[in-house]
């Protein structure tokens, strides 16, 4: 087990605690206002400081670790599961199914995701749920070009081949015969896009169009801090060191389930 693992583990293991027992853990309601102690430096009873309005920062980082993991998780799942249906279908039979969404494919991949997702929450409107629906229509793609590739691939292999020649189903092949020697990539690339959808959730927040200003998210609260960068750094530093290490620690995961594999993993 490398450093760089063993430091990811203990990240996320962190932001996972925090995000389960976060009602227990956090000492102050995330939303209460204290206007009397608002820009107050870390003390021992505000240990990162109070904000603007004299919210407690480590309550409001607590709080938004659960709403940013459950959210990254929410909108991975969602691109996952919509990734790996089309690239299932458009490897299996190909033909004009695969030129169509290959077209489709080189089109969004030809612009960057985080400014296309930007592009797309200029169309539908501000909001979490037209945020969560801009992210999945960008990124869901990746999957599905990779799950078509892996499923054209494996159609290739005697087992499969064999069990064509037998008759069975196109649906009981996948299921059975392919999908289950390819999910380990998949679920790479998962863990990995994590930290990068927690990213892109911050980003849009700090600009001002993802998540509403009553709910507690990281992005909101770098987006908050900005007029006080020069007077109140503690009020930045918090949730910019959060996004930081929680994204490096997902791409370092997924980097060391890559080249090690999950199977040798779990056996150290």
């Amino acid at each position: 087990m490398t450093k760089r693992f063993l430091f990811s583990s203990c990240i996320l293991f962190l932001l996972l605690f925090c995000a389960l027992f976060a009602p227990v853990l956090i000492p102050f309601d995330p939303q209460y206002v204290d206007v009397a102690n608002k820009l107050s430096p870390p003390d021992a009873q505000h240990l990162l400081g109070t904000d603007q309005l004299g919210r407690d920062i480590l309550s409001r980082l607590i709080s938004g670790a659960r709403f940013s993991l459950f959210l990254s998780l929410m909108i991975t799942v969602l691109e996952v599961v919509i990734g790996v249906g089309v690239g299932l279908f458009v490897g299996w039979y190909q033909g004009r199914a695969e030129r169509i969404f290959l077209w489709f494919a080189n089109v969004i991949s030809a612009f960057p995701s985080f400014l296309l997702s930007l592009a797309t929450i200029g169309i539908l409107g501000q909001g979490l749920t037209n945020m969560i629906v801009a992210i999945v229509i960008v990124e869901w793609v990746f999957y599905a070009r990779l799950v078509t590739n892996l499923v054209k691939s494996a159609k290739q292999e005697h087992y499969v081949v064999a069990a064509k020649t037998m008759g069975m189903s196109a649906i009981h092949i996948l299921k059975y015969h392919i999908l289950p020697f390819i999910y380990k990539p998949i679920l790479v690339i998962a863990l990995m896009n994590i930290g990068n959808i927690i990213l892109m959730i911050s980003g849009f927040s700090f600009l001002g169009i993802g998540v509403q200003p009553n709910i507690t998210e990281w992005g909101m609260m770098l987006h908050d801090a900005r007029p006080y960068f020069r007077t109140a750094l503690w009020m930045m530093m918090a949730p910019g060191l959060a996004i930081f290490c929680t994204v490096i620690s997902f791409n370092l995961a997924g980097e060391y389930f890559e080249e090690k594999g999950w199977r040798q993993v779990w056996k150290r």
